[in-house]
């Protein structure tokens, strides 16, 4: 019979006093399995084609749905899928990665990274007449904070929802 112990993984690789345990008790410690630490989390690769927005927010309203925060996914699933179209779109990045954090009881964090570390400026409000151009317009009037960020391996685009902003 094989024992596995799981337990919490910490940020600064210190043992926790369920590892210890397995130690004095004489479990092999590659049988410990290590458990995230933190807040509960989404995260996943898309390769930047086309199916990548309609992936994306299946994931993300999945994750949503799972934490119990299903009030957030019809507006999540919108940011999620301008966000990425974007990045699909509009740089040359293979890979988009996308990550959902929930950061407290009633709030969330969407990321979305690329690859591209060219510069990109806020684009202006489009004409009435263009078609397209309103991904980050969107972005800004459904979000509670957002912001681009550049990062050593391209760049960051993040937005925040609370569950206290949305109308029932």
């Amino acid at each position: 019979m094989t024992s596995t112990l799981i337990a919490r993984a910490r940020p600064d690789s210190r043992t926790t006093p369920q590892t210890n345990h397995a130690v004095k008790v004489g479990l092999m410690l590659d049988r410990i399995t290590l458990a995230p630490v933190g807040p509960p989390s989404y995260r996943a690769n898309y390769t930047a084609r086309d199916t990548a927005p309609s992936e994306a927010r299946h994931g993300v309203a999945l994750a949503l749905k799972t934490w119990g925060l299903e009030q957030l996914a019809e507006t999540a699933e919108l940011l999620v899928s301008e966000l990425v179209t974007n990045a699909v779109t509009h740089t040359h990045s293979r890979l988009v990665g996308v990550a959902v954090t929930r950061t407290t009881a009633t709030t969330v964090r969407i990321m979305v990274l690329d690859t591209d570390r060219t510069e990109m400026s806020v684009p202006a409000c489009p004409g009435d007449d263009e078609e397209s151009g309103r991904g980050l317009v969107l972005v800004a009037a459904l979000a509670v904070r957002w912001d681009i960020e550049h990062v050593a391996t391209g760049k960051r685009i993040w937005c925040e929802l609370d569950t206290r902003q949305v109308q029932p």
